[in-house]
């Protein structure tokens, strides 16, 4: 009887250990399985290319997002590095080279001028007594000058003050002249190509603004395709 315990306690501990062995292999075969499907997926050029693209796509999105808060950002600093001249922006008118001031030509978009038909012939810097012609000032402004007009009735115009200006820009490609075709609400007017202020009381700091940002910005190198006036 001992016998047979003993043979059965044999056959139930060899049952017991094939069990177990069966159940450790097969789990180790399930992780050998599951870790292979994941190297096998891992190496998929489909999936690589699936994340790549996920990735460029997130890539982009954040680029135009970053651009969209950005972009009015560069404008606003843009227009405060470089704000607008002062003056407001006349027309320019087509360039008619005339042989003289008594030709004929269409009439100036600007009272005074600020371009079209012009002379070859250059007025001097400095302060004037007289008026110069339209002709000679638009040569005068395509060069790069800047001409302070004066209304010598105004009340607030004295004539000294307008000679010593012309003095303090000794040098400059500047002139300073009376001009009885001012408006009588105009008592200084300023032109440079392209530009005109008009002013109703002298005003020194504004005069003197527009003198160093239009003075010697020369129209000759950017424009060589002036008309020959009949």
């Amino acid at each position: 009887m001992a016998s047979r315990r003993r043979r059965r306690n044999r056959r139930a501990s060899n049952s017991n250990r094939a069990s177990t062995t069966t159940t450790t292999t097969t789990t180790t075969t399930t992780t050998t399985e599951a870790g292979a499907r994941k190297d096998r997926k891992d190496k998929d050029p489909k999936t690589s290319k699936n994340k790549r693209a996920g990735l460029g796509r997130g890539f982009w999105l954040y680029m135009v997002a970053m651009m969209a808060v950005l972009l009015p950002l560069n404008l606003v600093c843009l227009n405060q590095a470089n704000p607008p001249g002062p003056g407001n922006t006349a027309e320019v008118q087509s360039e008619v080279l005339l042989d003289s001031v008594e030709a004929s030509h269409v009439g100036y978009s600007t009272d005074p001028p600020t371009s079209g038909p012009r002379v070859t012939e250059l007025a001097s810097p400095g302060h004037r007594i007289d008026t110069l012609r339209d002709e000679i000032q638009v040569a005068n402004l395509h060069s790069g000058y800047v001409i302070v007009h004066y209304n010598s009735t105004a009340p607030s115009i004295i004539s000294s003050e307008m000679r010593q200006l012309a003095a303090e820009f000794e040098g400059w490609p500047v002139i300073v002249q009376p001009d009885k075709t001012l408006s009588n609400t105009t008592a200084v007017a300023l032109t440079a190509w392209g530009q005109i202020e008009q002013l109703d009381e002298y005003d020194k700091g504004r005069i003197y603004r527009f003198i160093r940002h239009y003075a010697g910005l020369d129209q000759s190198n950017q424009s060589q395709n002036a008309r020959t006036g009949d």
